[in-house]
């Protein structure tokens, strides 16, 4: 990603960011002094960002970073505000459920080329190359169908939701950008 190009797609959020941090803190002139202490993070830390169509994702686990840090400095023996505590194992179990139940719902609208391969595999465990006999195609139009199909169900699912993710790519958090998705 060049330097405009992640300049444009930082100055996109930098209204949301805001927002997400103000939701957090108890006033406007700590959530403006967070909102550029993140800024000057995004920028200090630009390096780090490994995959270019992560970029929001990235953005909101640098502010969510630099929120923990906020209240961990103020009172370091108090408990994390709960907005900030990481979901317990139902709430973690209820958004898997709902990215699942989102991601077989947009499988059904990706073209019959993408969607049978992707279904063979993700859903019905078949290997590739059971794949590629049963379609009657090589292993790396297979491979490339495949592939092809999670990244459109990646863009679905991204236009509707937004996640963060743990270290492992996990998801550990959702806020819902479209009222009839991600449920």
């Amino acid at each position: 990603m060049s330097t405009a190009q992640f300049d444009t797609g930082v100055t996109e959020f930098v209204g949301k960011l805001r927002a997400f941090i103000r939701a957090r803190v108890p006033d406007d002139a700590t959530a403006d002094d967070l909102a550029q202490e993140t800024m000057l993070k995004v920028y200090r830390s630009r390096a780090s960002l490994r995959e270019d169509e992560r970029l929001e994702a990235w953005l909101y686990r640098i502010a969510r970073r630099t929120l923990i840090d906020y209240y961990r400095k103020r009172r370091p023996s108090e408990e994390l505000p709960a907005s900030l505590k990481s979901e317990s194992e139902d709430e973690l179990g209820a958004i898997r459920d709902a990215v699942l139940i989102s991601t077989i719902r947009y499988m059904e609208e990706l073209p019959g080329a993408y969607r049978v391969p992707l279904q063979l595999s993700d859903l019905e465990g078949m290997s590739m190359a059971e794949i590629s006999a049963r379609l009657g195609l090589t292993l790396t139009a297979v491979k490339s169908r495949i592939r092809r199909g999670r990244q459109m169900l990646k863009k679905m699912l991204q236009e509707c939701c937004h996640f963060e993710f743990d270290q492992h790519g996990k998801v550990i958090s959702w806020e819902r950008r479209n009222p009839r998705c991600c449920d």
